[in-house]
C-alpha cells in the first residue's frame, strides 16, 4: 500500500511538473525548474545515483591525486540518459576517465561513478566534458571516453585528454634502515591534445605538428612559442588553448 501511494505521489508530481514546464518552456527557467522537480521526487530516487560505488584506490603522501584539479566535489552539471541535471557534488578522477558523483541522503560520505554509455556531458570548474562517442560518431578510433571540448569557430575545436600519469614511490630512506619499505603513488599531469580542423582529427604533440596543420602561419607559431616559454612549462594546457585561439584569430572568416 505504501508503494503505491508513493508511485501515486510521484506521478502527481511529475505532472504537475510537466504542465509548469509546458507553461514556462518558452523562459530561461529551466534550470529552476529541473531543480524543484528533483527535490520534490528526491535526489535519491533519481536514476544517476544508482551507479557503482566509487573507490579511491591509491594512497599519495605529496599533494598529487588521480583528480581533476581538486580530489574534493565541485559544483557541476550533466546530462545523463537525456536528462539535464544541475548544482550536483562531482569530481573527475581522469586517471581511470571516471565522473564521480556524490551521494546524498545518509549515505553521503560516498561517491557514485556514474556509468559512462549514459553520460552525454558534464561542467565542472567551468569548464565542459563530452562523452565523445556519444557526441561525435565520426571520432577517430583513438579517440575514446570523456574529452574536455573548447569550440573557437564552426570549423576549428580543441579537444584535451585529461590524464595523469602514475608512478610508484618507494622510501628509500627505510630501505637503508633495513625497515619494510611503504610504497605511494605519485601522479603527473600527462595530457593530450587533439585539434578538430575542417573534420580532420590532428593530434598536437609538438610545435612541428602544429606548423604541420597550419603551414601558412610557420612564422607566427614559432613566434608564440619562443615568447610564452615559461607558460608551456608551467601551464601546458592554457599555452595549447592560447595558441589555438590566436590561430583561430588570423584564420578567414575566424567568427564562423
Amino acid at each position: 500500500m505504501k508503494n503505491y501511494q508513493k508511485k501515486s505521489a510521484f506521478l502527481i508530481l511529475f505532472g504537475l511538473f510537466i504542465n509548469i514546464y509546458s507553461i514556462h518552456s518558452q523562459t530561461n527557467n529551466d534550470v529552476a525548474l529541473y531543480n524543484w522537480f528533483d527535490k520534490a521526487v528526491g535526489k535519491e530516487n533519481l536514476e544517476l545515483y544508482n551507479g557503482p560505488r566509487h573507490i579511491n584506490f591509491y594512497r599519495t603522501f605529496d599533494k598529487s591525486h588521480s583528480y581533476y584539479i581538486s580530489e574534493d566535489y565541485s559544483n557541476g552539471n550533466l546530462n545523463y540518459q537525456g536528462q539535464n541535471y544541475y548544482n550536483l557534488n562531482l569530481k573527475y578522477d581522469v586517471n581511470n576517465d571516471l565522473l564521480v558523483l556524490k551521494s546524498v541522503g545518509e549515505y553521503e560520505y560516498l561517491g557514485i561513478n556514474l556509468i559512462k554509455e549514459k553520460t552525454a556531458y558534464f561542467t565542472l570548474q567551468n569548464k565542459k566534458f563530452i562523452n565523445i562517442e556519444i557526441n561525435n560518431p565520426e571520432h577517430p578510433a583513438y579517440m575514446t571516453g570523456y574529452y574536455q571540448e573548447i569550440v573557437f569557430s564552426k570549423n576549428n575545436t580543441l579537444y584535451i585528454k585529461h590524464h595523469k600519469r602514475r608512478e610508484k614511490v618507494i622510501d628509500a630512506q627505510k630501505i637503508s634502515d633495513g625497515s619494510n619499505a611503504n610504497s605511494s603513488d605519485r601522479f603527473k599531469e600527462k595530457n593530450e591534445f587533439i585539434l578538430k580542423y575542417k573534420n580532420e582529427y590532428y593530434k598536437i604533440g609538438s610545435k612541428s605538428d602544429v606548423i604541420k596543420i597550419f603551414p601558412e602561419y610557420k612564422g607566427q607559431i614559432k613566434k608564440y612559442y619562443n615568447n610564452n616559454s615559461q607558460l608551456e612549462e608551467s601551464d601546458n594546457k592554457l599555452f595549447i588553448e592560447n595558441l589555438i585561439k590566436e590561430i583561430n584569430n588570423l584564420l578567414p572568416n575566424a567568427s564562423n
